[in-house]
């Protein structure tokens, strides 16, 4: 039995790389599951009349169904706990102007994922997206922070 037998480096090597591979399709699908990110180039303003109001299909996202015209859109708000720190509604019948980044789900709907919202029978604007498209909840000390209803609710 020879001990000192030269093995080939390549061999040694194979698990290694078959284990990197698993780790790098791991997190790439992680952050797309994790990463709706917003789209300018496919900006658009829906107007319609809200449906039905979803709870979490997207990552705990508040949804709601939005028909406008003989289109209907699934329309992708914001994490649950600032649509209630907002105090915002979505009852159905109510007209609303979406402007958002419009796309497909992977369960084929159409999408608008929101940058602000206009409730046409009240007026009120409500901004969910800074000018740089960033969600204006990422910012952790919003989260902490008792004042978000006076600075972005509009009386």
């Amino acid at each position: 039995m020879d001990i000192y037998r030269e093995s080939d480096p390549r061999a040694n090597l194979t698990p290694y790389i078959f284990l990197c591979a698993i780790l790098v399709l791991a997190n790439v699908s992680f952050a797309y599951a994790n990463d709706m990110g917003y789209d300018e180039n496919t900006e658009v303003v829906v107007r319609g009349t809200i449906r039905q109001s979803i709870v979490g299909p997207y990552m705990r996202f508040q949804c709601f169904t939005l028909q406008s015209g003989t289109r209907t859109f699934r329309v992708i708000v914001a994490p649950r706990w600032i649509v209630r720190r907002m105090g915002l509604r979505f009852h159905s019948g109510r007209k609303i102007e979406v402007v958002g980044s419009k796309f497909f789900c992977r369960d084929g709907h159409l999408c608008l994922l929101a940058r602000s919202l206009k409730f046409l029978s009240s007026g009120r604007d409500v901004v969910l997206r800074d000018k740089t498209c960033r969600p204006i909840w990422q910012d952790l000390s919003l989260r902490s922070s008792s004042c978000l209803r006076i600075f972005y609710h509009s009386p």
